[in-house]
């Protein structure tokens, strides 16, 4: 039977894992089916500051679960199918706290998707990160015609799914599509000391930079949410904090919750 495992490291990082072996971690329904409470809970959860998605296996994922395809032909299924899945993809559109992936092998359709919903994408030298909808056709699934255009342009996310496209790690990198390349025996510290980067922040302005982001195609949602946002901020102690350490000429802490 397939499991998701939570560790909990310093400074509020969890390392969520994924370990369905006998699927390689496809996006199935049953993978699926853990993933939804495992990050509601932990979005939720206030001890958790950073989350990094990765896998216990030797793969991240292979993508969608072929395998129970076959049952799809009903339309009826297959919007039901569809209406599971983007339960858990709006619940990662609307996340607050920053996650991070942790890469290694193939990260393919859906499992590329998941990818994508993170903040930082961290893949060893022998990774590979691919979309291969139009290979059984199907068209690209799980939002990436959303989040594979913010991170690389328009313009290489319509070559990417139209000639369904696989990158390795280099060439993800120099595209955008990856924020870090590390030797595969790395990528685990690699993620981790991005992870400690960001919790060293302050979570309450790192969730409002996130939701600032999503708004960021709309000049003026942006210029009428930072208003709220930036007062809330002003108001905080983390504010009072980072001002009292930069007066004081030492590092601030953060680790307290906002008042």
């Amino acid at each position: 039977m397939g499991s998701i495992d939570i560790e909990r490291h310093g400074r509020g990082v969890v390392r969520l894992v994924l370990n369905h072996a006998e699927s390689r971690n496809a996006m199935g329904e049953a993978l699926r089916g853990e993933l939804l409470p495992a990050f509601e809970a932990l979005l939720q959860d206030p001890a958790c500051r950073v989350i990094i998605v990765t896998s216990a296996l030797k793969d991240f994922s292979v993508g969608g679960d072929l395998s129970k395809m076959d049952t799809l032909a009903d339309p009826k299924a297959g919007r039901r199918r569809m209406t599971s899945a983007h339960r858990l993809a709006r619940v990662l559109l609307a996340a607050d706290k920053p996650m991070i992936a942790e890469i290694r092998g193939y990260a393919m359709g859906a499992g590329a998707g998941l990818a994508l919903f993170c903040d930082t994408i961290v893949m060893g030298e022998g990774a590979t990160i691919g979309f291969p909808f139009p290979k059984v056709g199907l068209a690209p699934d799980f939002v990436i015609a959303h989040t594979l255009p913010r991170r690389i342009g328009l313009s290489r996310a319509r070559q990417a799914l139209l000639y369904a496209r696989n990158f390795k790690a280099p060439e993800a990198l120099a595209i955008g599509l990856a924020d870090d390349v590390v030797p595969d025996a790395e990528v685990e510290a690699k993620a981790m000391a991005r992870a400690m980067e960001l919790a060293a922040f302050p979570s309450f302005a790192a969730a409002l930079t996130k939701r600032m982001l999503e708004l960021s195609h709309d000049a003026q949602a942006v210029l009428d949410f930072e208003a709220t946002a930036q007062a809330l901020c002003f108001a905080s102690d983390d504010f009072r904090e980072g001002v009292s350490a930069f007066r004081e000429k030492r590092a601030p802490d953060f680790d307290k919750p906002v008042a």
